[in-house]
């Protein structure tokens, strides 16, 4: 599991060392996704790095000093992080549910005087004799 090597650089705070909190955090959301096979093991941990990146990014801001194209570029960076979790997020879904997906199509006639529902519908305690 090499991903897993790029961990602590994801979760590196500025101008220090690597924030065990980030890392901790990483790995429980690694776990807690509870990857089965190694594509979806990569994708689970691509996941953690994105977002140990994208919560590094406001600390990296230093409080908003840098002068507006640093903090234009953070933010940049933060969009693109979250929208690339967001896609990741999706893939592994899709992975998960075999990229199908199921739509049934009934045909139902209302004639005249007729009323119609459409979503499920459940009537309990009805005998029907």
């Amino acid at each position: 599991m090499r991903g897993l090597y790029q961990l602590p650089a994801a979760a590196r705070l500025p101008n220090s060392g690597v924030s065990e909190i980030a890392v901790n955090a990483a790995l429980a959301m690694i776990e807690s996704e509870q990857p089965k096979g190694e594509t979806e093991c990569a994708i689970v941990v691509q996941m953690a790095c994105v977002h140990a990146a994208t919560m590094a990014v406001p600390g990296r801001l230093g409080g908003g000093h840098g002068g507006d194209l640093h903090v234009l570029a953070a933010a940049t960076a933060a969009s693109r992080l979250s929208r690339t979790f967001a896609i990741l997020v999706e893939t592994l879904r899709r992975l998960r549910s075999g990229g199908s997906q199921t739509i049934r199509i009934e045909r139902v006639d209302v004639r005249d005087g007729g009323q119609a529902i459409i979503g499920n519908v459940k009537q309990e305690g009805r005998n029907d004799f």
